[in-house]
This record gives structure tokens, sequence and C-alpha cells, in this order.
């Protein structure tokens, strides 16, 4: 079954003060998706909803015929996986056992692995190109490498669906290529569904399946080629300083 989503007038927002109302949103296959937007406008909002963390002001997400926020926390977690953009605070604890906390939705009480939890966390580690570093505690390791870390936890929790709030966030250039292809990948090969925010556009419009708007209190889903086209990024994020050159896929200061 090919991972789909399909929200039905959504509102999100704090205490019942609504950033967005009224979101409808379908989409299905094997996509790495993109929401952008400018700071405060709800990116990381959404993300939550989505995800559980957040109770809607109202309406309903639906992933694989589930409504995320009327299934208990243990299927949900068997459906989806989060990454927050800060990073963990970890003690003296391996990379390895760090990914292996992704298999807590299916192990006991006790956290005992069998075999078939370690093949998928050891397949994890190989996927994020991290079996060197399996025995390293996570705090001596770089931001770069905490990223693909907290990666590899939640494909050893094995979801078809995995939401990311600003995985290149405090990232050098080359890591920001190589967390977005890494996301890609897994996206068209692994049957997954990918959602992250992001502030990288340019790089969201080279390797991402589709765009999320949120501008102007709504959300427009488009995909790269439909953004370029329209010249929306313009509208979004142009001033008199800073307009976005579509034939370059790059923001250009005047």
């Amino acid at each position: 079954m090919n991972p789909s989503i399909n929200i039905e007038n959504l509102s999100i927002g704090h205490n019942n003060v609504s950033l967005i109302s009224n979101i409808n949103i379908s989409s299905s296959s094997n996509k790495l998706i993109a929401v952008i937007g400018r700071n405060g406008k709800g990116k990381s909002t959404l993300l939550k909803t989505i995800s559980g963390l957040l109770p809607p002001i109202q309406g309903n997400i639906n992933f694989n015929l589930k409504n995320i926020n009327k299934i208990q926390d243990k299927e949900r977690a068997q459906l989806l996986s989060i990454v927050l953009s800060s990073n963990h605070s970890m003690g003296n604890i391996t990379v390895n056992d760090f990914v292996a906390y992704g298999r807590y939705p299916y192990t006991n009480w006790f956290n005992i692995h069998n075999e078939e939890d370690d093949t998928i966390i050891k397949n994890a580690l190989q996927l994020c190109q991290l079996e060197e570093l399996s025995e390293r505690y996570y705090h001596e390791l770089s931001d770069g490498e905490k990223q693909k870390v907290s990666i590899a936890r939640v494909l050893a929790q094995n979801t078809p669906l995995i939401v990311l709030d600003e995985p290149t966030a405090h990232l050098d250039l080359i890591n920001k290529v190589e967390i977005l292809k890494l996301l890609k990948e897994l996206a068209s090969n692994h049957n997954k569904m990918i959602i992250i925010s992001t502030h990288q556009i340019e790089l969201a419009l080279q390797l991402c399946n589709e765009i999320w708007v949120l501008a102007n209190d709504e959300i427009k889903i488009r995909t790269p080629e439909e953004l370029l086209e329209k010249d929306e990024l313009n509208t979004l994020f142009g001033n008199e300083n800073i307009v976005f050159n579509s034939t370059k896929k790059s923001f250009e200061v005047k």
C-alpha cells in the first residue's frame, strides 16, 4: 500500500487561536514534500498537528485511512515518526543504542530486541552510512552526524510517514544536500512519505516532489515546476531588495 494523506477542513493553532483554517490536502505515492513559508506562519505548528503532538482546532487528518488523532499512541508510533529541529541532549549513549530507540513501539517493557529488530537497526545505520560511527557516543558527533543519526532512528521505527521539522537547520551546504538527497532516496525507494519544513527553498525546488506553500493564512499545493512557472515565490518572499530568479532557481539581492 502506497502511503497517502488526506487532510479535511483542518484548522491549526494554539490555545484555540487559529493560525490557518480550512486546510484541505490530499497527497499520495512516495514523495518528499517540503513545507515552506515565512517565519511564524505555521510550518512547525502544521507538522506537530499532523504528527499528533498538537491537537487540531477542528478537522481531520487521515493517513492510510486512519485518523491520526483517534488512534492509540502505540498505533500512531507504528504509523508515523517525527524528528524535531532541536538536537537531543543525551548522556553516554552510543549511536547504535540511540537508533535502537526507534524500535520502542514494537519491543516489550524491558526493551529487549529480537533478531528482526537488530537487523532493522543495522539496515537503518547502513542506509544513513553510519556503520563506522555505531559505537561512538552521540554527544561526540557533529551536527550533521547527529541529524543522520536521528533519521536512522526514525528508519528503525519503520513508519510509512516521516515528519521532520527543519532537518537541515544549522548544517553546512554539503550536509544540507546530503540530508535532502538521503530523504529523497528514502521516499522514492523505500515506500515512504516524508514531509519536511525548510527554509532551503532552492534545494527544495531541486529535490522535492511537492511543495506546500504557507502564505496569506492558507496553504497552496504546488509542484516545483508550477512554483517556477507561476512566479509565486516572489509574492511570498520577494521584496524591493530580494527577488527570486526562476531561471537560476535562487534568490538574488538587488
